[in-house]
């Protein structure tokens, strides 16, 4: 069961069955991803998950990170070395001071305000693309949950549009985990964004312009650093926000919510709210590493250890929520870890919960009596931190 809370060949739900299971059995679970990195993956309640989260000895130090990967490829005899792509120098992988500096540079682009000035952006990309389906079959991942994000942080980036099919591509194969497609993909999404920075296509009114010309007191971001930031920002920005929009519209199918929705459209923010409760798209916050031994609910986990911070077992946590397993709207009290939590609680959660909600409003408004096609649940992806659906066939009905 280990190998499978970070696994392959899961079809949606599947993970929720496992994921329970392991926090009833014990807090920690060894499993090997599939570039062969050991980590331990941590299944506990949300209470103590927010407290993990928060934990300064569970540092998310970019080269602390990077040694004790390399330190296991070379062990295994492995040739790969070079893991710089999503655990380069960012502010998801730095502890303070170097990660309050950095968010500092960064924060301005979330804020709430920030994030209200792009809602007439989102409103016009969302429109135009429900606007352009048709009545009856179609698959929703491709269709509307992923162009949205995509094109979303590819305007807040300053991605050209003829660049973001590429772009997406590169994110998808390098978080496969395979080193032997996964290396020349990150590789290459580098090179882009150097290229990006570099050149004279970059729009400085986008953010990826504006933290270029960052300044906080005198200080400005480094290349490294703005390199860092945009794969960061890029696959944060657009992949788990695709997977939230598609696994919104495959709860509120499943669970018959649906045309509910349609007649109280004021619903959505509650059906988004409870999607990422109980089918967080982010199945794992992302990698961490002990600075020193840390207890984690009576298990002493060494120094060193790589750790993998479940984040769907502790938004059903039965002590937290009744019914914790069900999905139901008007939940009270509880809450979430899906936005982690702590330090590095997720500057992009407001612009998460925007798209998502604008695009199932435009879609349930537009086609209301839309069901879910074939019987069996549609396959998820198999990557260690997300859990968002491959593909979501509908027949869409008005």
């Amino acid at each position: 069961m280990a190998d499978l809370l970070i696994g392959d060949g899961l079809r949606a739900r599947d993970h929720h069955r496992l994921e329970d299971a392991a926090r009833a059995a014990g807090p920690l679970h060894a499993a090997r991803r599939p570039d062969g990195v050991l980590v331990q993956v941590v299944t506990v309640g949300l209470e103590l998950t927010r407290r993990l989260l928060a934990d300064r000895r569970l540092s998310k130090d970019s080269a602390a990170l990077q040694r004790e990967m390399r330190r296991q490829f070379a062990a295994a005899g492995r040739e790969q070395t070079d893991v710089d792509g999503l655990f380069g120098p960012s502010m998801l992988n730095s502890d303070n001071p170097r990660h309050a500096r950095l968010r500092a540079l960064a924060v301005k682009a979330f804020t709430n305000r920030a994030v209200q000035r792009l809602a007439p952006r989102v409103e016009q990309i969302t429109a135009d693309l429900v606007r352009d389906l048709p009545e009856g079959a179609a698959d929703l991942v491709p269709a509307l949950a992923v162009p949205v994000p995509l094109h979303v942080i590819g305007e807040v980036l300053g991605v050209p549009e003829d660049d973001r099919a590429r772009v997406r591509s590169l994110i998808e194969t390098m978080l496969l985990m395979d080193p032997v497609v996964s290396q020349p993909a990150s590789d290459a999404l580098g090179g882009y964004f150097h290229e990006l920075l570099t050149g004279d296509v970059l729009d400085e009114g986008s953010l990826f312009g504006a933290l270029a010309r960052a300044d906080d007191n005198g200080d400005k971001l480094t290349h490294d650093e703005l390199i860092a930031m945009a794969f960061l920002l890029v696959v944060a920005g657009h992949e788990t926000t695709a997977g939230l929009i598609a696994n919104v519209v495959h709860d509120a199918l499943d669970n018959g919510l649906w045309e509910r929705a349609a007649a109280e459209p004021d619903l959505v923010p509650a059906l988004v709210e409870e999607t990422l409760r109980h089918n967080s798209p982010v199945r794992h916050a992302t990698h961490r590493i002990t600075t020193e031994p840390v207890e984690i609910d009576g298990v002493v986990v060494p120094a060193g250890t790589l750790l993998l911070i479940n984040l769907g077992s502790a938004g059903r946590c039965p002590r937290a929520h009744a019914d914790a397993a069900d999905y139901r709207l008007g939940r009270e009290g509880g809450g979430h870890a899906t936005f982690g939590h702590g330090p590095h609680f997720c500057l992009g959660s407001a612009l998460a919960r925007l798209e998502t909600e604008t695009v199932v409003r435009h879609l349930v408004r537009e086609f209301p009596r839309t069901t879910r096609t074939g019987g069996e649940q549609p396959p998820v992806t198999h990557n260690d931190i997300m859990v968002s659906l491959k593909s979501l066939p509908v027949v869409l009905r008005r």
